[in-house]
Formats: C-alpha cells, sequence, structure tokens
C-alpha cells in the first residue's frame, strides 16, 4: 500500500487514503464488553436472571481491568473474544425495527405516485366532503 499511497504524494507530503484504522486495546474491551451483554440476553430473556448474568459479566471484566501488564491484558482480550465467538446464540435477539429485525420495513412509507388521487378519486372525495 506503500507505493500506492506515493502516487498521492503532493509536495514532499504522503497522503495515505482509506487504510482501515485499527482499534485500540480500550475499543476492543468495550465492543467485546457490549457484545457479550447482546449475547446474554439472546440467551436470558428473563430481565431478573439477565441483570444477574450481566453484573457478573461486569465483574469478570473489572478483575481485568486491574491487570498492568499489557502482554497479559491482551491475553485476556483474546481469551475473551474467542470466549464470545464459542457461546454465540445460532439465533440471537434482534431489536424489531433494526435491519433485519421482524418490524424492518413493515410499514414503509408508499411511493409518492400511489398518494396522487385520480380524477375520479378526486370527485369522489370532494362530494363526500360536500354531503357531510
Amino acid at each position: 500500500w506503500v507505493d500506492r499511497a506515493r502516487d498521492f504524494t503532493s509536495g514532499g507530503n504522503l497522503f495515505i487514503l482509506h487504510l482501515p484504522k485499527m482499534a485500540t486495546h480500550s475499543q476492543r474491551v468495550l465492543r467485546l464488553y457490549r457484545n457479550s451483554l447482546k449475547q446474554t440476553l439472546s440467551w436470558v430473556v428473563d430481565r431478573g436472571l439477565y441483570r444477574q448474568y450481566a453484573l457478573e459479566l461486569r465483574e469478570k471484566f473489572e478483575q481485568g481491568r486491574q491487570e498492568r501488564n499489557a502482554v497479559k491484558a491482551a491475553q485476556l482480550l483474546v481469551a475473551g473474544e474467542a470466549e464470545l465467538e464459542r457461546i454465540k446464540h445460532p439465533d440471537p435477539i434482534v431489536p424489531p425495527t433494526a435491519l433485519d429485525g421482524t418490524k424492518w420495513e413493515r410499514n414503509s412509507p408508499p411511493p409518492a405516485s400511489v398518494c396522487v388521487m385520480s380524477p375520479q378519486e378526486e370527485s369522489w372525495y370532494n362530494d363526500k366532503r360536500n354531503w357531510s
């Protein structure tokens, strides 16, 4: 990608376009925690029981938070991501209005061409309005 990036040089400045950003360790931990909570909700529907599991999960993350050795912290993160992959629900709960949810595009607005009244409909509407 460096050779391709050199094509974008201008005045000695190197411009690199559209390179993916690597997530920091804390971003990866945050994503792991969030996804773990979502997976827990897919497995445990009862909110009281879910809250208990969520508190246990938070306790595990707090224990890992105390780790000051970067190598050990990275190993804990990789182990957590592997555990998440292992326990993923085969049919996770999707919010109804989210993409692929049960209500996704159920009541989408009709196209504008359908909303225009024909002359016959307009006369019927005006006749009903004048009648009452």
